[in-house]
């Protein structure tokens, strides 16, 4: 293998993958990482000094939706200054492609790995390997189609490290990503437990800004039927009012280790099994 494309989450583990393959690795790396626009700051901020502080360049994409058209998300190159902050990518997915949920599982699809293929093809790489950053205590997050879509998975075949080895290494770094468990890179992402979107709420509602006015504005299917986001199919202003409701015992809701590894800190591109999207 000569040539390795590493998707760049934003967290820590892909961070740390890819501080390990700069030095393990003999062949030539690209680094990339696509902005959906809900982001959280703190994951630009880290994402910009990774690349500063490591001497390596990270190539940031955002998803470009062609409306009107049968095709696939393809790919526009941005940087720190210039990525979307306020969701422009993830609405104009949502236009074409609907409300993503546990049902419809394709916001990582249209968002990530989409562009990022359309980044291979562009630089004539598509025939390459994709490291993603999922550890060795993640097994079940493996794509079971890893050969077929050309994926690799240095943190758990090649350099077996856990969570705890990370976390470890972060300690000891002159910077730090700066998110609690709980957070995750998307402030607001679907995919996390009702205990840990109520914290969100609860801590700073404003987070859910943004799929607020998605339910409020692209919020009904053509059937009339009311679009979610959220497991249960419970809405922004649902998680909003639950969280009011259990602020005073606002405490009782601690970070569990073991919870939503899928979404901890990141989500990863060919991670989300959640339906099989790939």
């Amino acid at each position: 293998m000569r040539k390795l494309l590493v998707s760049f989450s934003g967290g820590r583990t892909s961070a740390y993958m890819a501080h390990r393959l700069m030095n393990e690795f003999a062949g030539e790396l690209r680094f990339v990482f696509a902005n959906t626009g809900c982001e959280d700051e703190r994951t630009l901020i880290f994402v910009d000094r990774c690349a500063k502080e490591w001497g390596i360049e990270i190539v940031w994409i955002e998803a470009l939706v062609h409306h009107g058209e049968r095709v696939s998300c393809t790919h526009r190159i941005v940087d720190f200054a210039t990525a979307s902050r306020h969701g422009e990518p993830f609405e104009q997915m949502i236009l074409k492609y609907g409300i993503p949920n546990k049902n419809f599982p394709h916001c990582t699809r249209e968002l990530k790995q989409r562009p990022i293929q359309s980044y291979m093809r562009a630089i004539g790489w598509d025939e390459e390997f994709t490291a993603i950053g999922i550890r060795s205590d993640e097994p079940g997050r493996i794509n079971p189609k890893r050969e077929e879509l050309r994926l690799v998975y240095p943190l758990a075949h090649w350099f077996p490290t856990n969570k705890r080895s990370i976390n470890e290494w972060w300690d000891d770094q002159p910077f730090k990503l700066g998110l609690m468990e709980h957070e995750g890179n998307c402030v607001w992402c679907w995919k996390k437990s009702l205990t840990k979107l109520i914290r969100i709420a609860g801590e700073a509602p404003e987070r859910f800004s943004f799929p607020l006015r998605m339910e409020a504005d692209h919020g009904i299917d053509r059937f009339g039927k009311p679009l979610t986001f959220f497991r249960e199919n419970r809405s922004a202003k649902d998680i909003i009012s639950i969280a009011a409701l259990v602020e005073p015992q606002r405490h009782m809701f601690r970070d569990d280790p073991d919870e939503d590894a899928g979404c901890s800190e990141s989500c990863e591109v060919f991670g989300d099994l959640i339906g099989v999207e790939s």
